[in-house]
């Protein structure tokens, strides 16, 4: 599809002052006056009163949801020129709002945006880009697009951009680059940026190895909210690697990722609370973080149930789920599970083994 023109006005950039007073109600929760402000002006050709009207449907406030007149709001919009509005048509194509293939439909209006200077819709348009092909044409299209969002500070730019000279996708591998590139997006507030900089600083991976450094990003990624920063900083304690060894503030980081639904922490913090190792002991408690952990396809975690199962440590004693979780860790290469299913296979009556093969295929 082709983003129609308005040929009898010229392309608004901006909202205009009229229509930034909508946007002031909108933030203060007024709104009706939001809506009556734009909906006064929605007749003429202003682009700020189209993109307010829309988000006050795409969002249901003060007005019944409706996406679709929120879509036709940000297509007038779009159409005046607002290049927000089509950033958020791109996203609503993203989410299948569309009137064609919305993938295709997606990447038109980000492009149309991007090619434009939007930032958001560069870094969009990168990552469809990045996603939709594995070639390498697609990959540099993306780098590209992140380039350009970088220079405007962007940080998620700036982390993927990253990601891409750390791995060498669509440009040609550059640790150091990396470190500078989640360096700054680190700095700007990026979470996920400011775990893989320290990943590099632990590892050493284009720069120099700081452990105490990657504790320290680690930390700011955890306290904003990244379950992988939070499950590396908590084997950091464990393991008394840049700071000093304190299993009570791994049992700390670990539980932060497990709530985040990390599956390593989950299963860390199963084996902390089974040992009673920083945390009081509690096999029930690990039992559960163990089995989830197992659903999620942690194999450790799938012995370790397995273990629990098979003994009746904080749950009860089930020789045929045993041998399920012992059977899915083997699969996996575990290199104990294969004896302990081979084991709990030979105390299984035959109904039983028919049982477990049963519930390991369908589960």
């Amino acid at each position: 599809m082709t983003a129609p023109e308005d040929p009898e006005h010229a392309p608004q950039t901006t909202v205009e002052p009229e229509d930034e007073a909508g946007f002031e109600a909108l933030e203060r929760g007024d709104f009706a006056e939001a809506h009556r402000i734009w909906s006064e002006r929605a007749d003429g050709p202003y682009a700020g009163a189209h993109l307010g009207l829309g988000v006050l449907y795409a969002s249901g406030l003060g007005v019944e949801s409706d996406v679709q007149r929120a879509r036709e709001h940000w297509k007038r919009a779009a159409e005046l020129g607002l290049l927000d509005a089509c950033f958020n048509l791109g996203l609503l194509a993203e989410q299948g709002i569309a009137e064609g293939d919305p993938a295709e439909e997606a990447e038109t209006w980000y492009r149309r945006a991007a090619e434009a200077g939007h930032a958001n819709a560069q870094y969009n348009l990168g990552v469809l880009r990045f996603a939709s092909e594995i070639s390498p044409e697609a990959a540099a299209e993306a780098v590209a697009w992140w380039e350009k969002a970088a220079e405007q500070g962007d940080p998620d730019a700036l982390n993927s951009l990253g990601v891409a000279y750390e791995t060498g996708r669509g440009c040609a591998a550059d640790p150091a680059e990396a470190g500078r590139l989640y360096t700054r997006a680190a700095g700007a507030g990026h979470a996920r940026a400011a775990c893989n900089l320290a990943q590099l600083l632990e590892q050493g991976h284009g720069v120099i190895a700081d452990l105490a450094e990657a504790v320290r990003w680690y930390r700011q990624a955890a306290e904003d909210g990244d379950g992988e920063a939070a499950a590396r900083l908590g084997n950091l304690y464990r393991d008394g690697k840049g700071v000093e060894c304190d299993p009570a503030q791994a049992a700390h980081w670990y539980r932060v990722a497990a709530d985040d639904g990390h599956p390593a922490a989950r299963t860390n913090l199963g084996v902390l609370l089974d040992r009673g190792h920083g945390i009081a002991r509690d096999q029930r408690e690990a039992a559960h973080w163990y089995r989830l952990a197992a659903r999620q396809g942690q194999m450790q975690a799938q012995y370790n149930l397995g273990i629990f199962l098979a003994e009746g440590h904080g749950v009860e004693q089930d020789l045929v789920e045993a041998w399920v979780w012992f059977s899915r860790a083997a699969d996996q290469g575990h290199p104990s599970a294969a004896d302990a299913r081979d084991y709990v296979h030979q105390h299984l009556s035959l109904e039983q083994q028919q049982d477990a093969l049963a519930r390991k295929s369908r589960e």
